[in-house]
């Protein structure tokens, strides 16, 4: 009996041994960690340059998949002005996930509070965003689109920690058709949310059911990245609403 253990402990560390870790962005592609840490890199050092100040970044693992020859990490590229202590974090608001979101009376732009109350009965997103988030930015254009499609089966809202008179300038500039809830810094700090976009989905019971950071960047060989079309969102859109 205690041969047979050591053979299966044996082979048992052979197997896990043997597979290779990879992540990925979308679900298909395939990239190691250090090819991940370069688009990572890549990106810090182009919004660092947008900003004009230094900004850091790391990986956000969403979920896993283990299968016998590889295990599977799908993750998202966060990027803060504040340094993690480390470069690869588990997914945020885990301590949130599969129970009802902490209720919330926020302020509109029209001066109103807004109690979350208010958002049972249809499914929910909700991103967290600041004016001066150059991926914040960059997905807006996509999320427009999206709540243009499901606006009737979904609510849709934005949460930011800056002031009505700064939110007003911005969307002068760059139309961002969601619900704008203000001045939300303690909510925000409550939650522990420090990197930026950060996109949540209630079901229509208001509990959270998946945590996603921002669009995820697409390059095609050749090109400069852009933002890709959100399907990760849409899909998540499809299996709440």
């Amino acid at each position: 009996m205690k041969h047979l253990i050591i053979t299966l402990f044996f082979l048992i560390s052979i197997t896990s041994f043997s597979q290779t870790t990879y992540y990925t962005t979308d679900g298909k592609n395939r990239i190691t960690k250090a090819e991940a840490n370069k688009i990572l890199s890549d990106q810090v050092a182009k919004m660092s340059d947008v900003m004009g100040k230094q900004l850091y970044g790391s990986l956000t693992i969403n979920d896993t998949e283990i299968k016998k020859d590889s295990i599977i990490s799908r993750i998202t590229f966060a990027i803060s002005d504040k340094k993690s202590d480390n470069l690869i974090n588990s997914g945020p608001l885990s301590d949130y996930k599969n129970k009802e979101f902490p209720k919330f009376d926020l302020n509109t732009l029209a001066d109103k509070n807004f109690d979350s109350e208010k958002l049972k009965g249809k499914p929910t997103m909700i991103n967290f965003w600041f004016t001066r988030c150059a991926p914040c930015i960059d997905e807006m254009p996509v999320l427009n689109k999206i709540k243009e499609k499901y606006k009737d089966d979904f609510n849709f809202i934005s949460i930011t920690y800056e002031k009505k008179e700064a939110v007003q300038k911005f969307l002068k500039k760059h139309p961002f058709e969601f619900e704008h809830l203000i001045n939300a810094k303690e909510f925000i700090n409550q939650l522990g949310i420090q990197a930026y976009p950060m996109n949540l989905f209630l079901d229509k019971n208001g509990v959270l059911k998946y945590v996603k950071g921002g669009i995820p960047y697409e390059s095609k060989e050749g090109e400069e990245l852009k933002m890709g079309e959100g399907n990760d969102i849409i899909k998540i859109i499809e299996k709440l609403k």
